[in-house]
């Protein structure tokens, strides 16, 4: 595991970065650097009122440090005296992006889309997502406004936060949890997040969004230590960690029931919004829905019980030092006292996780909350399966307009090939390699800005889109007519129509949770009578669970026995004495 040892600074670091930078390899840098710089100054003259002085320069690290970064391990990898071709790539790709934000930014606060909400300038904070990239060097940033309150700037078609996690002001619910939430409850109480959306009011209003950004939440503490090395994260009372994941409950089945997917670690934050005291799970990052998922670990909510793939999920339940991502080079001291950079081979280590949570009795993920959670998951479906038709209605009419992102291939592969070009001299946007490649020629487009490739379509189908390179931000172009692009889903039109809203459907989720966390799980045979819900898991293939739906009269219990699932009813008076 690799983690920062120290930052860069004095005499001697000095000394030794200056003797690096002396090679001819680096001498782009520092012209890619003095241009930078000067567009810069050039760029806050225009906007004095929207952004408060020295925010623009190259030495605000939160904004441009993943762009130089970029650019330093473009120049390492470069051969002696030779410019890397990508250079012009990021720097022109970066100032189209940040002018077509500022665009936005200046247009919505003339039309009082920040003031309305409470959000008044000028913007005093900028912070750049400092991993991946789409549709030309765009990236999410967050803006922090001169009396308080920071939004995310996602400049992006696909979002389903919009569709489903809008909160609004009025009588008429803006989003599907908004909805949910005001419903009289079939079950139990059901509470789903829900947050501020703003949107702009251009003509292109369709590819962008300004949302409410989600804080760490006050219940913060240290979840593990060694020495001097910490990782913190939420940590809850008994009562404040029951409460929640009974509340994460009801989002895993919502999440199952809209075909959600893609929610890992990074995509779901555990926070507070302002105001609030009880923190709550977000998906801020809802862009794959409708898609037509079969368990509930290809939500990326949870693993399964061996933890294939990417064990960073959105509850995760060990509070590991690793993260994804991390820096794709770093300085290494070399024996002769000096620094050496090479490529990161090993895992990057995190401070801190906003994707586990801890009770103040040591308990990490929802193991040791497993029946509150299993009861969150009853009660929001139950809900679903009473208002099933509405639900169908509300989403058909809502959606009309919205955009769903299609992942054509995993993200780690993207990545791998992005790494692969950052650390190639030969590397030149207009060169794609010869022979039978992996990537389609709109992929090959993308990666050679070096972004991760972005395709969408409407969230009730057509064609499979993706954006134009920068000055045209919205052009809807065709993604090519190759068989490794079409067909691709989302969106699924069983999802769609509330196909994946069953009762048996309701057992696989409620499996497939059991399944994740059984060795956290320290009484196999338990019972909440105050919840109305009862467990007896055997082993990892066999197992039972009980809910008492009152509201109806009947105790539904779900039993498996490896992938064979059975659902049974029968009256509640016959447990009257449980």
């Amino acid at each position: 595991m690799l983690r920062a040892a120290r930052p860069l600074q004095g005499e001697e670091d000095a000394r030794l970065l200056r003797s690096a930078l002396a090679l001819p390899r680096f001498r782009p840098l520092q012209e890619f650097l003095e241009e930078l710089g000067g567009w810069c100054r050039s760029t806050a003259r225009r906007h004095p009122e929207l952004l408060a002085p020295r925010l623009l320069t190259i030495t605000n690290g939160a904004l441009f440090g993943p762009l130089i970064s970029d650019a330093f391990t473009l120049c390492a990898a470069a051969d002696e005296g030779r410019p890397h071709p990508g250079l012009r790539t990021l720097l022109e790709g970066f100032q189209a992006f940040f002018s077509l934000f500022l665009e936005r930014l200046a247009r919505d606060e003339r039309a009082g889309v920040f003031r309305q909400e409470g959000f008044h300038g000028p913007i005093v904070g900028l912070w750049a997502h400092p991993e991946e990239t789409h549709n030309g060097r765009q990236s999410v940033l967050q803006l922090r406004f001169r009396k308080g309150g920071a939004l995310a700037y996602k400049p992006r078609p696909a979002g389903g936060e919009a569709l489903f996690l809008q909160e609004g002001r009025g009588r008429v619910a803006r989003s599907l949890f908004e909805w949910l939430n005001r419903l009289p409850a079939a079950s139990g109480t059901v509470r789903l997040p829900t947050m501020c959306i703003l949107e702009g009011r251009g003509r292109d209003r369709a590819a962008y969004s300004w949302q409410e950004w989600i804080p760490r939440p006050r219940q913060w503490g240290v979840l593990r230590q060694s020495g001097s090395v910490r990782l913190e994260g939420c940590r809850l009372t008994p009562p404040e960690a029951e409460r929640f994941w009974h509340h994460a409950g009801s989002l895993t089945a919502a999440c199952f029931a809209l075909g959600a997917a893609d929610l890992f670690a990074g995509n779901v934050l555990v926070g507070t919004r302002r105001g609030t005291r009880q923190p709550l799970p977000y998906p801020v990052d809802m862009e794959l829905f409708f898609a037509p998922i079969g368990r509930l670990t290809e939500t990326g909510l949870i693993s399964d019980a061996r933890e294939r793939g990417n064990h960073h999920v959105g509850f995760e339940r060990l509070a590991r030092w690793c993260t994804v991502g991390g820096p794709l080079a770093c300085f290494f001291p070399s024996p002769d006292g000096g620094l050496c950079l090479q490529r990161r081979t090993q895992p990057w280590a995190r401070e801190e996780a906003r994707s586990v949570v801890a009770d103040t009795e040591g308990n990490i993920g929802y193991g040791a909350y497993l029946l509150p959670f299993l009861r969150g998951m009853f009660d929001l479906w139950t809900l679903l399966l009473l208002e099933q038709s509405k639900v169908v209605r509300f989403l058909k009419r809502a959606s009309q307009r919205r955009f769903v992102r299609v992942l054509v291939k995993p993200t780690a592969l993207y990545v791998e090939a992005l790494d692969r070009l950052f650390l190639s001299s030969r590397h030149s946007p207009a060169v794609r390699p010869r022979g039978r490649s992996l990537f389609s020629r709109e992929e090959w487009e993308q990666l050679h800005r070096f972004d991760v490739p972005y395709f969408f379509r409407q969230a009730q189908g057509g064609p499979l889109l993706h954006l134009a390179p920068p000055p045209e931000p919205f052009a809807q172009k065709r993604a090519g007519r190759q068989q490794i692009l079409e067909p691709h889903p989302p969106p699924s039109r069983r999802v769609l129509d509330g196909g994946q809203i069953t009762l048996g459907n309701l057992g696989v989720a409620v499996r497939d949770a059991v399944t994740f966390v059984l060795h956290d799980v320290r009484q196999r045979v338990a019972e909440d009578s105050r919840r109305g819900v009862r467990m007896e898991l055997r082993d990892a293939q066999r197992g039972a669970v009980s809910f008492n739906w009152r509201e109806v009269g009947q105790r539904l219990t779900y039993s498996w026995r490896g992938r064979a699932l059975r659902v049974s009813m029968e009256p509640l008076e016959a447990h009257a004495t449980d």
